[in-house]
């Protein structure tokens, strides 16, 4: 199984393999080339077809900020590797090409290219909860130890800096109203939701 961490990731949302992941590749494209003249970035299949509810254009727009950018949008077009898709393109004042890159966003803000696969470390011996349970049951640890064991004890100390990010973001949510950023103006539902549910009184409702 991978490391707990490969399941936590801090980084620019509402998506992980709609916006982290596309502004991990335009920061590491913009880091092989990044004093060109004009940039064409290219966003192909699900990218492109559900990429401005997820923000996907801010991010990259975000990344290219001091830059001459493009941006195209191919919602009909689907590479073979993956359906998030997206070619970088960097051109000098003459409009020559002088590099492309094609990358995929394959979930969790990973991002692979056509030489690449992710490459995730297993570092449990163990695979199914029942095996691991009942190594510790023969071995008189608890779960977290059997986890610590694997991960390291300072798992906990970026634990903590997950947790932390997850309240925060749980607070943003209820405290703001209107509509969500982008294109699609959507509304916001969670500070809504919060007042209705304050209101009721029932016979569960928990006394803050």
């Amino acid at each position: 199984m991978e490391s707990i961490r490969e399941l936590y990731r801090i980084g620019k949302g509402p998506s992980s393999s709609h916006t982290m992941g596309p502004k991990n590749a335009a920061e590491q494209f913009l880091q092989q080339v990044p004093d060109s003249a004009n940039y064409v970035v290219t966003l192909y299949g699900s990218l492109a077809a559900t990429g401005k509810g997820h923000l996907t254009g801010v991010a990259i727009e975000e990344t290219f900020a001091k830059k001459n950018m493009e941006l195209v949008w191919e919602p009909t077009t689907f590479l073979p590797k993956h359906p998030n898709a997206l070619k970088f393109e960097a051109f000098d004042d003459e409009s020559k090409l002088l590099s492309t890159w094609t990358a995929y966003s394959i979930g969790g803000g990973a991002i692979v290219d056509d030489t690449s696969e992710r490459a995730s470390e297993s570092i449990y011996p163990l695979t199914t909860m029942k095996e691991i349970l009942t190594w510790c049951e023969k071995n008189g640890k608890q779960l977290w130890e059997y986890v610590e064991l694997y991960e390291g004890k300072d798992l906990w100390i970026f634990l903590d800096e997950i947790w932390k990010q997850m309240v925060q973001s749980i607070k943003n949510g209820l405290s703001k109203e209107g509509t969500l950023p982008g294109e699609l103006h959507l509304a916001r539902k969670a500070a809504v939701i919060k007042t209705k549910a304050n209101s009721f009184n029932l016979p569960q409702k928990r006394r803050s």
